[in-house]
């Protein structure tokens, strides 16, 4: 009867961790030379004009055991824009204005 709550507990615990887990810079090299990623540079290169700012923070995570580039831009207007990109084609999935 113990077994199951722990068992329980711990599914919980892993489906929480896979829900959003950052990816360490050797990861990512390592998906780019493999071609499962594309670098973020050429992605932003598709969309210059939505781009356009200074690149405050990169992370790759898996959200939701989805692969995502989350991306953070001051744009020229001095608006800190956060944006989540599919890392093969570039297509913005989400964007908010940090606050």
């Amino acid at each position: 009867m113990l077994a199951w709550p722990v068992l329980m507990m711990g599914a919980l615990a892993s489906s929480a961790a896979f829900a959003s887990r950052h990816l360490d810079q050797d990861e990512v090299l390592k998906r780019v030379h493999a071609g499962e990623i594309r670098p973020l540079s050429e992605l932003m290169a598709l969309n210059p004009k939505r781009f356009k700012g200074q690149l405050l923070d990169v992370e790759v995570e898996y959200e939701d055991g989805v692969l995502i580039y989350e991306i953070e831009i001051l744009d020229p207007d001095g608006v800190v824009r956060e944006f989540k990109l599919d890392p093969m084609t570039g297509v913005v999935l989400k964007e908010e204005i940090e606050d």
